[in-house]
């Protein structure tokens, strides 16, 4: 997590267009992905036989998908999330995953860009797509009629709501930002280059997860969702309650200054929480890779979902509301994190504050206790391909 406590939102966009911006652009068609309006920089939205086209990297990149151009077949092959599309330059058939469909418009370059059709690159990628006439824009987001009654979003959002608000502020949003903001964080060595949110997810998943696709994350989630921290936990939780007082004042003795503390720290805890150990640590987090899974491209919205679901429904039959939910992943992350509390209490920490901020201020209604009581409602059948 190294990088994530440096998240800056590049300044280079803003996240509304203020009405300077927009009469820079008066005239030109623009893409409004997740809410956020943006203009093509390289080359401008197009319109061909009544279809918008748009460079292919403005809007398949930042929907998460890896794009290739294969020069001998003039093909476009786009990835994501264990799909493949492909399109030929001046041909209307596509294959989506073997299945060939015919569009009615068809790729084509302009000044050695490839533009596509909005329409078609977004639906073939579950996304749904309509079209602003009054202000010109081509408006994208994510098709979520295919979660029906499901509220494993409303479960996602404040399991994850920690590490998103710590580092992009905006948590009301399924994956973290809107996918056409841009973003930035510091390094070592200044700031790093400006990235899509794709990218960004991306590079958090693998620096800080070693995550490097599709099949590492889901395999990630799977396995840390029952076997994460809290395992370390409990072991360790074993053998501080095995002893006697004598025999654990010794073990401290013999142990180094980070030792000596963390020992009775443990032995507290496990006396505070019992068999729930420190769950949600490991249950908020793999919410977070689920929600970055999905902003990068490695899985749909709906396989997101079914991945936080195992993670949700531990958490409602271990704990009775987020208050309690959340004390046990601060407990969570600072025995993980080797931290000495020194006597503070836990709720005076910084991530401590940080949730009592959102719980009681603006995002307090997504801290709704009653989902304790109504229980984990899964996708409907068929949701997941």
């Amino acid at each position: 997590m190294k990088k994530l406590c440096t998240i800056l939102l590049t300044l280079a966009l803003t996240l509304s267009l203020s009405a300077p911006a927009l009469a820079l652009h008066e005239g030109e068609i623009g893409i409004c992905l997740d809410g956020d309006t943006y203009y093509p920089t390289d080359l401008p939205v197009q319109v061909q036989n009544g279809r918008t086209m748009v460079p292919i990297r403005d809007l398949a990149e930042k929907l998460g998908a890896d794009v290739e151009w294969v020069q001998e077949s003039q093909q476009i092959v786009m990835t994501r999330a264990g799909s493949t599309v492909t399109m030929t330059l001046g041909e209307t058939a596509a294959d989506v995953d073997g299945t060939a469909v015919e569009m009615d418009t068809a790729p084509y370059a302009v000044e050695g860009r490839t533009l596509i059709p909005a329409r078609y690159v977004a639906e073939f990628f579950g996304q749904k797509v309509t079209w602003n006439q009054e202000k010109q824009l081509v408006v994208v987001e994510e098709d979520k009629s295919v979660a029906g009654d499901s509220n494993l979003e409303a479960w996602a959002l404040p399991m994850g709501a920690m590490l998103v608000r710590m580092n992009y502020g905006r948590i009301e949003g399924f994956g973290g930002d809107g996918r056409a903001v841009p973003m930035s964080y510091s390094t070592n060595s200044g700031m790093s280059p400006v990235m899509t949110m794709a990218e960004f997810a991306r590079e958090t998943l693998a620096d800080s997860w070693s995550i490097y696709g599709r099949t590492d994350l889901i395999e990630t989630v799977a396995s840390m969702t029952v076997a994460g921290h809290n395992l370390d936990f409990l072991e360790a939780a074993a053998i501080a309650d095995s002893l006697t007082d004598a025999e654990l004042e010794d073990l401290i003795a013999q142990s180094g200054e980070v030792d000596a503390y963390m020992w009775p720290y443990t032995k507290a805890l496990s006396e505070k929480w019992g068999d729930k150990g420190i769950l949600a640590w490991d249950l908020f987090r793999m919410s977070n890779l689920a929600q970055w899974g999905y902003a990068a491209g490695y899985v749909t919205y709906a396989e997101a979902l079914a991945l936080v679901e195992p993670a949700a429904t531990l958490l409602c039959e271990t704990f009775s509301s987020w208050e309690e939910a959340y004390e046990n992943y601060l407990d969570g992350y600072n025995w993980w994190s080797r931290t000495d509390l020194d006597g503070q209490d836990v709720w005076d920490t910084y991530r401590g504050r940080l949730y009592r901020s959102m719980s009681t201020g603006e995002y307090a209604g997504l801290f709704d206790d009653s989902l304790f009581t109504t229980g984990v409602i899964g996708l409907p059948e068929g949701a997941v391909r």
